[in-house]
């Protein structure tokens, strides 16, 4: 997998403060990689927040690597070594500064052959780059495209250049220029206030960030990551998660899942004694919300792994 992508714990949080933070901080560079290579400013600030975590990952923070680019293409500088979804810890870039991260995400994108259709794409047309990047195979994700679009929608990244929050399905249309800045048609273009649908995607996984449950560190599986990027940030090997998680395969992840980092305990340690089951709820997502061993679960309240659960039920979780 050549990306990196978000998650949330204890030195890593990625909660909107620290997202307003990192689009402070690094604004101007997106801005100069636009100018310098055609860029917008506000996929690389996406990218950039949705693959590194907003600056807090170890490859961010001990590499400068903002992007999660691995030392292939005849890199021949420093090199950081980290889990993603290898059987051994693979090799990514490692840069003297952010900027020289910037920069060469920049070159990555302009001289692969695979991504030279977007730069025909205009600059302010963040939802056609956020597709094409998809469609070429930048990441994984099944979801990386709205993501990125949740990101810029959420943060109003796409107002860095002067451009507009777009309508999804529409054309870009510039109309005029009123003293270099572009004027949109009224079509393309969706209120400010108006929430789109990968916005909302976005905030509602930002709005259940977490770090810690029963004493175990975890986070949210976010819009745009697969379990193979979490273990790379976390420099946790894959199979490591699936098993603190109580999973055989990674695809049995769902955007919004609770991801613990740690193994569960044998029992609940807060104050709460009983849970009282909800339509919908499983065991294995009882399990998770208390950060509990599904065998644990289960012996606690004389029940099988496979025992149907009926709404208003009460199960013992210590």
């Amino acid at each position: 997998m050549l990306l990196m992508t978000v998650a949330a714990a204890t030195a890593l949080a990625q909660s909107s403060s620290d997202i307003r933070a990192y689009i402070e901080r690094f604004r101007q560079a997106a801005l100069e990689q636009e100018r310098a290579y055609g860029v917008p400013a506000s996929i690389t600030l996406a990218q950039g927040i949705l693959e590194s975590g907003a600056g807090k990952s170890g490859l961010a923070r001990t590499a400068n690597n903002h992007f999660g680019i691995k030392a292939f293409g005849g890199w021949t500088g420093r090199i950081y070594q980290a889990w993603d979804d290898e059987p051994q810890k693979s090799r990514f870039r490692w840069y003297n500064s952010a900027a020289e991260s910037f920069r060469d995400h920049s070159l990555f994108l302009k001289n692969n052959s695979r991504y030279r259709s977007l730069f025909s794409k205009s600059v302010y047309d963040y939802r056609a780059w956020a597709i094409g990047l998809q469609k070429a195979g930048y990441a994984t994700a099944k979801n990386y495209a709205s993501a990125l679009i949740g990101f810029i929608d959420s943060y109003q990244l796409y107002a860095l250049n002067g451009g507009v929050k777009l309508r999804a399905g529409k054309t870009v249309k510039i109309t005029r220029y009123v003293r270099e800045k572009p004027v949109f048609d009224s079509e393309c273009q969706l209120n400010d206030e108006e929430e789109s649908e990968e916005e909302e995607q976005v905030n509602r996984a930002v709005r259940r960030f977490v770090v810690e449950i029963n004493g175990v560190r975890c986070t949210i599986l976010y819009p745009g990551e697969t379990i193979s990027s979490v273990a790379m940030r976390y420099d946790i090997p894959k199979q490591k998660l699936l098993e603190y998680n109580e999973l055989t395969d990674e695809d049995e992840f769902n955007e919004g899942d609770i991801v613990f980092l740690a193994k569960k305990k044998s029992k609940f340690t807060g104050a709460q004694d009983f849970y009282r089951v909800k339509e919908g709820d499983s065991l294995y997502g009882i399990a998770q919300q208390f950060g509990i061993r599904l065998a644990s679960l289960t012996k606690m309240n004389n029940m099988s792994f496979f025992s149907q659960l009926k709404t208003g039920e009460k199960l013992r979780v210590k």
